[in-house]
């Protein structure tokens, strides 16, 4: 999964207490971690950061979704506690509670939103669907000042969605498949076959980056310059931005054997994973590869930096935390195990709290969301097929998209957890999103 720039100050004014999506251009700041790791070893300390914006902070138009979400979040628990007062009044002494029904989630888990936000989603509750995607959605991009969400889609298309209405209201027909999709300021990046497109949604200039020979599988980007993994397993890197209408690749970088499925930067580092089961590591001041890690036993899905740390999913079933040897090089420092193999890996601030990572299952319909450093489970989000990116907004909105082609957008609601408030929030902000 391509993990793009930070979302902080991007959409306009949300709750102060949003969470914010993890950035390789914030730095934490020094506090305490929480434990909660087993003595033998030295605990994963990941401390919360507030995000830095990669550029300056434009004020949105207003975000509808946004809006709604927060109403829901102020009036909900008088909503609740009112239903609650109710509910005590005209229960019945012996009244049980009804159980749960567990999942299966390899048959497709059939449970309701509400039965779902029963369960608990991590402080996520369903908000609504956007349909219109025919396959797997490869990536979600929320532009620098702007109102819309695009995304991008194995279908060979980008959808434009209205953030106030929940409306699809442009499809643009790409040339093939979307392989990623990233966002950077107000430019949207389109990784395709054999070209990057790029889109500027301020002032509407678009620009061809030509050089990649298969799909593009993966990309990241500094403010100087651009990265994309292919699928021959090579990494293309341009000068950008450029006023050239065609831009040409200034590098090469070579090295891996098959599909770069996932960068990541942090510092002066560039981090490339690949289905040869292995993360190379790459100075961005010489563009050469320093260091090769080849401790997965399967395919690496997917990379994610956090200052000096960098956490690995495979399909081994395994997400590893690196850290720096006193020589300077990578060594794992934490291996926790899933019972499935993992395809995404993304993470979040919670303000005042400790990170939490978003672990999406391969060939499965669930996220697993786990805490740091203990990686204990805080909850899980279900869609109808696997996951292969997931977007946050800084108003707290939650965006997923599956190998079905649904987006589905979840509300941070951390304090809501009465089910009849989860029902009517569900009913009132279920939004038109039909194509």
């Amino acid at each position: 999964m391509p993990i793009p720039s930070t979302l902080a100050a991007r959409l306009g004014t949300g709750p102060s207490q949003a969470p914010t999506r993890w950035s390789p251009y914030a730095r934490p700041s020094v506090s305490k971690a929480r434990g909660g790791a087993q003595a033998s070893r030295q605990p994963l300390r990941l401390d919360p950061a507030t995000a830095r914006p990669l550029g300056p902070a434009q004020k949105a138009a207003p975000l509808g979704l946004c809006r709604r979400a927060d109403r829901a979040a102020s009036d909900a628990p008088s909503a609740a506690h009112a239903r609650r007062r109710r509910g005590s009044e005209m229960a019945s002494p012996k009244s049980e509670p009804k159980p749960t029904p567990k999942p299966n989630p390899a048959a497709g888990d059939p449970r309701t939103p509400l039965e779902e936000k029963r369960r608990g989603g991590g402080g996520f509750a369903f908000l609504c669907a956007l349909a219109g995607h025919t396959e797997a959605i490869s990536g979600i991009s929320l532009p620098l000042g702007s109102d819309k969400l695009y995304s991008g889609s194995a279908d060979g298309s980008v959808r434009i969605w209205d953030c106030n209405s929940g409306k699809c209201v442009d499809v643009i027909k790409m040339r093939g498949k979307v392989g990623c999709m990233i966002t950077h300021g107000p430019w949207v990046f389109i990784g395709i076959q054999k070209s990057v497109e790029a889109w500027n949604t301020q002032t509407g200039m678009k620009l061809s980056l030509q050089g990649p020979s298969g799909l593009v599988c993966s990309m990241a980007i500094t403010d100087e310059m651009l990265f994309a993994g292919t699928g021959d397993g090579r990494i293309m890197a341009w000068n950008f931005p450029s006023k050239a209408s065609n831009i040409q690749p200034v590098s090469i970088l070579s090295g891996h054997q098959r599909p770069v499925i996932s960068l990541s930067i942090s510092a002066r580092r560039l981090y490339s994973c690949s289905l040869d089961k292995t993360i190379k590591v790459w100075d961005l001041n010489t563009l050469r590869c320093v260091q090769t890690l080849s401790e997965h036993k399967a395919p690496v899905t997917s990379v994610l930096c956090w200052d000096k740390k960098l956490l690995s999913s495979s399909l081994d079933k395994s997400v590893k935390v690196w850290t720096l040897s006193e020589s300077g090089n990578l060594q794992v420092d934490y291996t926790h195990s899933e019972e499935h193999g993992l395809r995404t890996l993304f993470g979040m601030h919670r303000v005042g709290k400790t990170p939490v990572i978003f672990c999406s299952h391969h060939n499965s319909n669930c996220i697993r969301l786990l805490d740091l450093p203990s990686f204990h489970e805080m909850g899980t989000l279900f869609s109808k097929k696997e996951v292969r990116t997931i977007e946050l907004a800084d108003c707290g909105l939650l965006f997923t998209g599956d190998c079905s082609g649904e987006l589905k957008v979840w509300r941070w609601a951390p304090q809501d957890t009465d089910q009849e408030a989860a029902s009517s929030d569900a009913h009132l902000f279920r939004l038109n999103s039909s194509p």
